[in-house]
């Protein structure tokens, strides 16, 4: 590295299953936007990446406090917590269980609970951090300083530890739902709810007018196990559906490729369609897994939808971890080590390329909606399912809410003033990835079926409601696009504090990365000459035709889709439908 040449540093930790682009999807990190890549758009630059994954000791306690470092995952936090006879306070965990504590204050991810915490900074005392001067600083978390650290992004330098206060005892909570409703009063009946309860999370199918609410709450600590677990002390396992073995996985992938490829004929992927929606909206099939009971002699997981717990298990549950009944068997819906395992006995079995079976990802865009715009958002999502809907039913997707609480933070994005409430709003759509080049390891994709409802969705929140995305669940697209630019959803004042600390512990930038100047400039001019159907990886809005669409060619259909103005009725964003005829 030659003297004076720029430096580009960007912490991260590993983390598994869940994918981006082409080349994140390969190495796992949790991140859709690229705030996790240190590279920068300036000639001569050198890049440095720190791997955190082996900062993740505990390095002391005082009563409720565990101070630790900031590469532990929530899975760790919870099994210490546990041993220790503590609780991490219901509410401030995300729901993916293989997070790290450092990477959730830095984003400002996000737990679920309306009224009280709701994000892990809320249990955060004292930050230490090095900052890009070398120098190493202790603050305070409710200090200015360390409202620019809470979901900073980073910028200020890199954490070494983290104070957390807990909770004495071993807590313990109940969850329960609602069941399938009728969306038809959807948003009066929530907004009771919410009055009534703090931690929501609502799963919602507008396209088949149905949604269902989980409701979360604390209980004695004297309240029975419901149902009894074979082993309690068992980390919960799982994901977004019931866990279950391989051949019902390989199912599952044959299954949503079926949706989105309209095969063997377009009735009968409506058919499939519909049947797949459902089990979204079945509480026995849909729901997080918080450990398992004996049933006649059959080791099964309890979803969490109906189920009293220990408050460390029933937050999440990580993806496969060792020493639990289904690890290492296609368990968990998003065990990436499952999926390879199913394509790799296929090649040795001969299978056709064409009819391999694709692994599927949950990919997500998650805003912050604030309260007061919950009811006109829900009939626009109403709206949505009927105007945009491709065929009889959205294919593998749906909307899901979760209750959340302001934070002073520069720009967290769940900054606001006291009275302001929150509803973390998410499009997701489970999405196969057609394993078309399994030699060189990658996997490029199909456009989704449908894409134009997440194209839509996104453009929605961020222009017409103003809601902040989620720096880590949302996609580049979000972040470059000039049209709504980010930086405008957080007031001026406080990005000049920002920017003021920014100068004060990183003059020289060293950890502001190229998606963060992106952010902070207001967005990215479109390339003159953009990648081909760049909607397929969510890295644009469509302008021209090209932009929509498969690639040509590997014996697949083609998406056939254009560029146009959304139909009349709804806003007019630009989104990819199915050209005209002729």
């Amino acid at each position: 590295m030659s003297s004076g040449s720029p430096v580009k540093i960007r912490v991260v930790t590993r983390a598994r299953g869940f994918s981006a682009l082409d080349e994140y999807r390969q190495l796992g990190f949790h991140d859709r936007s690229g705030f996790a890549c240190a590279k920068s758009s300036v000639a001569g630059t050198t890049t440095v990446t720190l791997l955190m994954q082996n900062m993740r000791a505990v390095l002391g306690r005082s009563g409720v406090r565990l101070r630790v470092q900031p590469g532990m995952t929530v899975t760790e936090l919870q099994r210490l917590a546990t041993s220790q006879n503590l609780t991490v306070p219901l509410g401030v965990m995300p729901g993916y269980a293989d997070l790290t504590i450092g990477g959730l204050l830095a984003t400002g991810a996000h737990g679920f609970g309306g009224k009280g915490s709701s994000n892990i900074a809320d249990i955060v005392k004292v930050i230490t951090f090095v900052d890009g001067t070398g120098e190493i600083n202790r603050v305070n978390r409710n200090s200015a300083v360390g409202r620019g650290l809470s979901g900073g992004l980073g910028m200020l330098g890199v954490m070494t530890e983290i104070v957390l206060q807990l909770q004495p005892g071993l807590g313990k909570t109940r969850s329960w739902s609602t069941g399938a409703r009728s969306d038809a009063n959807m948003a009066q009946e929530l907004n009771d709810l919410w009055d009534e309860h703090s931690n929501l999370q609502i799963y919602w199918r507008p396209d088949l007018g149905l949604y269902r609410t989980v409701i979360t709450q604390e209980v004695p600590a004297n309240t029975p196990f419901d149902p009894p677990f074979i082993n309690a002390a068992l980390t919960p396992v799982g994901g977004f559906l019931k866990p279950r073995n391989d051949a019902n996985l390989k199912q599952s992938g044959q299954l949503l490729a079926a949706i989105h490829l309209d095969t063997p004929n377009p009735d009968a992927a409506a058919g499939l369609c519909q049947l797949f929606a459902g089990s979204l909206i079945d509480a026995s099939q849909n729901g997080w897994a918080l450990g398992f009971r004996n049933n006649n002699g059959v080791i099964e997981p309890v979803i969490s939808d109906n189920a009293t717990g220990l408050t460390n298990q029933l937050q999440n549950s990580d993806c496969d971890n060792p020493g639990t009944p289904q690890s290492g068997t296609g368990g968990c819906f998003f065990e990436q080590t499952a999926w390879d395992r199913i394509n790799a006995q296929e090649l040795e079995d001969g299978t056709p390329q064409g009819l391999l079976t694709p692994s599927v990802t949950l990919e997500e865009a998650e805003f912050t909606l604030n309260s007061k715009n919950l009811s006109a958002f829900i009939e626009d999502g109403k709206l949505m399912a009927t105007t945009l809907l491709p065929g009889t039913c959205w294919p593998g997707s749906l909307i899901i809410m979760r209750t959340g609480g302001p934070t002073a933070d520069h720009i967290g994005p769940q900054m606001g003033s006291r009275s302001d409430r929150f509803m973390w709003v998410e499009y997701a759509q489970f999405r196969p990835n057609i394993p078309l080049k399994p030699a060189d390891g990658l996997k490029p994709r199909l456009q989704k079926k449908g894409s134009a409802l997440q194209e839509y969705f996104e453009q929605l929140m961020v222009c017409k409601y103003k809601a902040r995305p989620h720096w880590g669940k949302s996609w580049p697209r979000v972040f470059t696009s000039t049209a709504c630019p980010v930086r405008d959803l957080y007031p001026a004042s406080n990005l000049a504090k920002q920017l003021s600390l920014q100068q004060q512990y990183d003059p020289s930038k060293l950890f502001e990365t190229e998606m963060l100047s992106v952010v902070l400039a207001g967005g990215v001019a479109r390339s003159p000459d953009p990648s081909p159907y760049c909607t397929n990886e969510l890295g644009c809005y469509c302008v021209h035709d090209d932009d929509c669409g498969s690639p040509a060619g590997y014996g697949l259909p083609s998406a056939a889709l254009c560029c146009q103005t959304a139909p009349e009725g709804l806003a007019p964003f630009k989104v990819c439908l199915p050209c005209p005829a002729g």
